[in-house]
C-alpha cells in the first residue's frame, strides 16, 4: 500500500493527461521527419527540407497567434484533444512537438518500480502514438518533461522502463524522432542520458537565466557529446533564479525590461547555438500561464493582449523591424521603495504607489490589483478586495489587513493590442500588542 500511495496521485494525472484522446483513425500521408548528418553538422529534415525551428511553447489556443508572429512550431504539453490540436496546427501551417507526461524520477521513482501502473501507462503511450503517428503536424515525441533522467550509477530501474518506452514508441512509430526534455545543461545528466539511453534521436534542454552558459557547461564533454539538441523552453529568468525579499518573495522584470531580455538572449545565444548542431527553440510561455505570478512568463494578457516581448520575436521570426506601438514602462515603486528595499507595512494603512514611465500619455488606461502570493503555499492565490484612487499613473489604496506577503500588480493599456506590465511584493505586518 505504501508504494501505490507515493505514486497514486502523479500516476493518476499522468493517466488524465495521456488518455485523452479521441479513438478514431486518420488517414493521412506518413509526414516523415529524420535527423541528417552532413559534415559533422546534424539537421532536421521535415518534407524532405532542413527545418530549423522557431517555436512557442503553448496550448491550442494559441495557435493562430504563433503562426501570425512567424513562428512554425508549437510545443503542447499533453494529448488532450490531441487529434484537434493537430488539424488545427495543420491547417494554420504549423508543425507541432507533443510532450507524452511521465512522472518524474525525483518524484515518483516508484512508478518506474511497479509493473502494474507502469504496464497501463505503456498501453496508453501505445495507444496514443498509433492513432496519431501518421499526422501530417506531427514533428516529433517528447517523451517526459524535466524527468530527473538518474545518473548512470544509480541502481534503480528507471533505465530500462524508460528505454522500453522509447523503443515502443520508435516501433509504432520510425518515422518521427523521440526526445526527451532535461534542466539546463548539466554535464553528468546529459552523459546520463547519452549512455544509458542511447536509442533516444537528441536531447531536449530547458534554459532560461543559465542560457548564457549552455556552451561553457557542456564543453568538458565535447569529446564524448556534441549531438543535436533542442532548446526546448527558454525566456527570462525563472522565478528562482532572480532577487527575493526578506521573505523570499521573487522580485519579478518589467515587461518593457523582459522584452529586452528576450531580444538580447535570442541574438545571443539561441542564434549562436544553432552552429552547435541546434535544431531550434521554443520560447516560454507563448500564452497566459499563471507561475509564480499570473506575468511572469506570459507573453500574453489573460484577455489575449499582447506585451512587447511577442513583437520582438516577430521582427526576429519574420525579419521585420515593426516598431511597437503599445506602453512602456521604466520600474514601480511603493511608499518611494523598491522590490528589493523589502517593503514592509502595518495592514489598513493608506499608501502610495507610482509606476515611473519614460512619458506619461492621455491614452494610458491602468488596472491595478492586489493579490496574495501564489508562491506561499500556506495562502490561496486570489485577488484581495481593494479600493484604488487613481491619478494617472499613480495609484493609493488601503494595505490589506490581514497578515502575510502581498503584490501590487499593474496593467498598462492604450489605443493598441498591446500592453505592460510590472509588479511589486510587499509584507503586511500588524503590532502584535495593539498598538
Amino acid at each position: 500500500m505504501t508504494l501505490r500511495r507515493t505514486i497514486y496521485i502523479p500516476f493518476l494525472l499522468f493517466m488524465v493527461l495521456l488518455g485523452c484522446s479521441k479513438k478514431e483513425h486518420q488517414d493521412f500521408n506518413k509526414a516523415t521527419v529524420y535527423i541528417d548528418k552532413t559534415s559533422g553538422q546534424f539537421r532536421l529534415i521535415r518534407k524532405g527540407e532542413p527545418f530549423y525551428i522557431k517555436g512557442g511553447a503553448t496550448s491550442r489556443a494559441n495557435l493562430n497567434s504563433l503562426r501570425e508572429a512567424g513562428g512554425n512550431t508549437a510545443r503542447i504539453y499533453d494529448t488532450v484533444n490531441l487529434k484537434e490540436v493537430l488539424n488545427e496546427a495543420h491547417a494554420l501551417g504549423l508543425a507541432v512537438v507533443v510532450d507524452i507526461p511521465l512522472p518524474t524520477f525525483k518524484s515518483s521513482a516508484n512508478f518506474y518500480e511497479d509493473g502494474e501502473y507502469f504496464d497501463l501507462a505503456r498501453m496508453n503511450i501505445e495507444q496514443t502514438v498509433r492513432l496519431h503517428r501518421d499526422h501530417p503536424a506531427l514533428l516529433y515525441w517528447n517523451l517526459g518533461n524535466e524527468l530527473y533522467y538518474p545518473y548512470f550509477y544509480k541502481n534503480t530501474n528507471f533505465f530500462e522502463r524508460f528505454n522500453e518506452l522509447i523503443s515502443l514508441i520508435k516501433g509504432i512509430d520510425p518515422n518521427h524522432p523521440v526526445s526527451t526534455t532535461t534542466i539546463g545543461a548539466n554535464k553528468l545528466r546529459v552523459l546520463s542520458i547519452h549512455r544509458k539511453s542511447p536509442q533516444l534521436d537528441f536531447i531536449s534542454f530547458n534554459s532560461f537565466g543559465t542560457l548564457s552558459q549552455f556552451s561553457s557547461k557542456l564543453k568538458p564533454i565535447s569529446s564524448i557529446w556534441t549531438g543535436p539538441h533542442v532548446t526546448s523552453e527558454w525566456g527570462v529568468n525563472g522565478y528562482w533564479e532572480t532577487g527575493l525579499t526578506a521573505w523570499g518573495a521573487p522580485v519579478e522584470e518589467t515587461s518593457t525590461k523582459k522584452a529586452e531580455l528576450i531580444e538580447e538572449r535570442y541574438h545571443s545565444y539561441i542564434a549562436e547555438i544553432k552552429k552547435e548542431n541546434s535544431f531550434g527553440s521554443f520560447v516560454f510561455y507563448w500564452g497566459y500561464k499563471d507561475e509564480a505570478t499570473p506575468t511572469w512568463f506570459s507573453l500574453f494578457g489573460k484577455n489575449g493582449e499582447r506585451t512587447e516581448s511577442v513583437l520582438r520575436l516577430e521582427n526576429i521570426w519574420k525579419e521585420t523591424s515593426t516598431l511597437y506601438p503599445g506602453p512602456v514602462v521604466n520600474y514601480l515603486i511603493l511608499e518611494g521603495k523598491g522590490a528589493m528595499d523589502n517593503i514592509i507595512l502595518p495592514g489598513n494603512q493608506l499608501v502610495e504607489a507610482e509606476i515611473v514611465l519614460p512619458e506619461v500619455k492621455e491614452d494610458y488606461s491602468y488596472n491595478w490589483e492586489v493579490r496574495y502570493e501564489s508562491w506561499n503555499e500556506l495562502l490561496i492565490s486570489r485577488a484581495s478586495q481593494i479600493d484604488f484612487f487613481l491619478s494617472n499613473n499613480r495609484v493609493k489604496f488601503l494595505t490589506p489587513i490581514e497578515e502575510g506577503p502581498y503584490r501590487l500588480f499593474v496593467t498598462i493599456g492604450n489605443n493598441s493590442d498591446y500592453i505592460a506590465t510590472a509588479n511589486i511584493p510587499f509584507y503586511v505586518l500588524n503590532p502584535t500588542n495593539g498598538e
